[in-house]
C-alpha cells in the first residue's frame, strides 16, 4: 500500500521531536505542510480530514503526513501525542495511516522519548541518531503494512532452500543437501524449484553469484581474480565463462561498459 513510498523517503534533517497534550474538540485548519511529520498518540484520539477521507490517530493508528498536504483536524478524545516533523523533498498527496499492535506502540514510543532525550542532550551525533531511529520508525510501519505478496505453497516448499543460497551462495552445495533443508525427496525439490523460479537450483545458486559479481564490479580495488574467488569460482575462466553466459558480455567488457576500471 504504502510501501514504494516508505521505501523512497530521504531523510535529510530531523526539525523538531516534541509530545503535546491536545484537548478534546480542539480544531485546526491546517495549511500546506512545510516538512513530513510523523504522529503517534500515547493516549486520545484525533480524526484527520482529507479529500472527503477521515484518518483516526490513537494510539494503534499512527499516521504521517507528508509535506505541501492540506488538511483539517479535530480531537476527539483529549491526550498526548507525539510529533517528528522531518526535512524529506520526496512528493506524496494523501496522509498515510497504519494500523498497529499495542507492543509496537509503545516500542516506538519509546524511540520517540529516546530521541527526544538525545536532543534535550544535543551530543555531537545526535542528528544522524535521531535520523537512525527515524528510519527505523518507517521501517517498523512498513513491515507492519498487510503483505498484498503471498508465497505459493510450492515456492513455500522450497523457501528454506532459497534463503540458504542468498546467505551462502559463495559455498557449494548439492541438491542433495538443499533438498534435505526442504524436508523432500530430491527429484520433487528440483522439480518444485525448477517450476517456482523458473530455473535449476545451480543454475539460480549461479544467478545469485552473477547479480553480486555486477556490484562488485563497481567497488574500488576490486579485480576479476578477486571477485571470483569471493564468489566461490575455482578459476577465473570458470567465472568469466559464467558471466558471459548470463550477462552476454565478459565481466571486463561490462566493467568498461558501466566506466568501471578493473584488472
Amino acid at each position: 500500500m504504502y510501501t514504494d513510498i516508505l521505501a523512497n523517503l530521504i531523510i535529510t534533517k530531523i526539525i523538531s521531536v516534541t509530545t503535546i497534550f491536545t484537548e478534546a474538540s480542539t480544531r485546526l485548519k491546517r495549511m500546506p505542510r512545510s516538512r513530513w511529520a510523523i504522529i503517534q498518540k500515547l493516549e486520545g484520539e484525533t480524526e484527520y480530514y482529507m479529500n472527503g477521507k477521515v484518518y483516526v490517530s490513537n494510539k494503534t493508528h499512527m499516521v504521517i503526513l507528508p509535506k505541501g498536504s492540506l488538511y483539517e483536524w479535530v480531537c476527539t478524545k483529549s491526550g498526548h501525542y507525539s510529533i517528528i516533523e522531518f526535512e524529506c523533498e520526496t512528493e506524496h498527496s494523501d496522509i498515510m495511516s497504519f494500523e498497529i499492535s499495542e507492543s509496537l506502540s509503545d516500542r516506538i514510543l519509546r524511540t520517540i522519548r529516546e530521541m527526544e532525550y538525545k536532543r534535550t542532550l544535543k551530543g555531537p551525533l545526535c542528528e544522524m541518531e535521531c535520523i537512525r531511529d527515524t528510519y527505523d520508525i518507517i521501517l517498523r510501519l512498513a513491515e507492519a503494512l498487510p503483505k498484498s505478496y503471498r508465497p505459493s505453497s510450492r515456492y513455500s516448499r522450497i523457501q528454506p532452500a532459497v534463503d540458504y543460497i542468498a546467505k551462502n551462495c559463495e559455498k557449494s552445495v548439492t541438491n542433495d543437501a538443499l533438498a534435505e533443508m526442504c524436508g523432500i525427496s530430491t527429484v520433487y525439490f528440483r522439480k518444485l524449484f525448477t517450476e517456482s523460479l523458473g530455473m535449476s537450483p545451480i543454475n539460480y545458486i549461479h544467478s545469485v553469484r552473477i547479480k553480486k559479481a555486477k556490484e562488485m564490479l563497481s567497488v574500488d580495488g576490486s579485480n576479476i581474480t578477486s571477485i571470483a574467488t569471493s564468489l566461490g569460482y575455482t578459476s577465473i575462466y570458470d567465472f568469466s565463462r559464467t558471466f558471459k553466459k548470463h550477462v552476454g558480455v565478459s565481466p571486463k567488457k561490462f566493467a568498461a561498459a558501466n566506466e568501471i576500471f578493473t584488472s
